[in-house]
């Protein structure tokens, strides 16, 4: 196929304007602040009662992926008495997605170049059972904060 210089002078000329113009149409078009979503998902999580909390617990120490997770948190020297646990629910969820946050007085973790100060678990439960759940690591010295959290 042979395309001429005024065919590909044209196509030349319609990417140069998408490039120049997308750009602007996309930073007319309004988008949440990260103020609002913030405020969204923090909105999403809330504290547990210590009946909750309790079923958490039960959940996690009887699933293989709630062990996994622990022995996750053991690697990252995560256990320890001295570290404060704290339990949230997804409400949202029908309470299937739960949040444990654990929050220590000096950064710990693997890596020897970033300490964190805190990492959390987020469990997806499927009636009784952990389907997956995820880590996060939190420094605030890094800049990594994690999923916003109402407190």
């Amino acid at each position: 196929m042979k395309f001429s210089s005024l065919t590909l002078l044209t196509v030349g000329l319609i990417f140069v304007e998408i490039a120049i113009v997308s750009p602007r149409i996309l930073a007319q078009t309004s988008s949440p602040n990260s103020a609002e979503i913030k405020a969204q998902n923090a909105s999403k999580w809330r504290k547990m009662t210590e009946d909750e909390k309790s079923q958490a617990l039960n959940f996690i120490l009887n699933s293989p992926l709630g062990i996994a997770a622990l022995n996750q948190l053991a690697i990252e020297r995560f256990i320890s008495p001295i570290c404060a646990k704290t339990f949230y629910i997804d409400e949202k969820s029908g309470g299937f997605s739960t949040l444990m946050r654990v929050k220590c007085s000096q950064p710990r973790g693997v890596s020897t170049a970033v300490g964190y100060d805190e990492i959390r678990v987020i469990f997806s439960r499927f009636e009784d059972n952990i389907e997956n759940f995820q880590i996060e690591r939190v420094s605030k010295t890094e800049g990594i904060l994690g999923t916003p959290l109402p407190d």
